[in-house]
């Protein structure tokens, strides 16, 4: 064989090895390469927050120059025959905000409620027992029992026009006062005069009580020029305060009635 032969034979070998060969050299691009190695994250802790403190509590402040009342005692005395339906239907309604209002401004207080009528019916005047003005509605259950000519059984007015202030007063005078109440306030409502000559009595019996931390104060629901007159002279008299239906309501009244002169 020659030589030419020989090359000729040789190349024929080698194109058959490389044409099987090429499906496995065409599939080594397909290898995916090995991932970059990944180092593990190393977590860092943030640092522990410094304690808080308790919150130290701070009182609410009071209005400047405020100073509450010492402690009271408050007496009040209501005319309760036939015209003063409006008065005894205010005081049932304004009766726990006055006593709210009066704890408010009070270290301690407490409130009596004297009613009076005519002076010859049989009981001419009537009275509940001095309670603290917290106890709201134990005041309030006494006001519900008063009604007009409430407890003064059967009787006639004697024709005078005038009502049972004087008694009512006295009675007011007679209340079980606190020891520790410092001050001590009455307060009469009515629309009429004291039955005939008891008017210079009732001055003086005022006159008698009041000091300087006692003092009596009126509201006077009428419309007579002389018993106005009278019963300013008496508040007056009594270190107190004058007040007519032109004042507002009976809360109203009664915290101007309280406030120091």
């Amino acid at each position: 064989m020659s030589a030419l032969d020989l090359f000729a034979s040789g190349m024929g070998a080698f194109i058959l090895l490389a044409v099987i060969s090429l499906p496995f050299f065409g599939n080594v691009s397909q290898i995916p390469a090995p991932a970059p190695q990944q180092c593990p994250e190393v977590k860092v802790c943030p640092p522990p927050s410094p304690p808080k403190p308790d919150p130290i509590p701070v009182p609410k402040p009071e209005p400047s120059g405020f100073q509450k009342m010492q402690t009271l005692d408050l007496v009040i005395v209501l005319d309760i025959t036939g015209s003063m339906d409006e008065e005894i239907n205010g005081l049932r309604a304004e009766i726990g905000n006055i006593a709210r209002i009066i704890e408010m401004l009070s270290d301690s207080a407490a409130m009596k409620i004297v009613t009076f009528g005519d002076k010859n019916f049989d009981r001419p005047v009537t009275h509940f027992p001095l309670t603290l003005t917290k106890d709201i509605s134990v005041l309030k259950s006494y006001l519900n029992q008063v009604k007009m000519n409430l407890g003064l059984g059967k009787g006639f007015n004697p024709g005078d026009n005038g009502e049972s202030v004087y008694d009512g007063f006295e009675t007011a005078l007679r209340t079980k006062w606190r020891s520790k109440a410092k001050r001590r306030v009455i307060f009469i409502i009515t629309d009429d005069e004291p039955h005939s000559g008891e008017s210079r009595p009732l001055m003086r019996k005022v006159q008698s009580f009041t000091n300087q931390s006692y003092s009596v104060s009126v509201r006077y629901s009428g419309d007579e020029k002389d018993e106005k007159a009278f019963y300013q002279e008496l508040a007056t008299t009594g270190a107190g305060t004058y007040l007519d239906k032109s004042d507002g309501s009976l809360t109203a009244a009664l915290l101007i009635a309280l406030m120091p002169k």
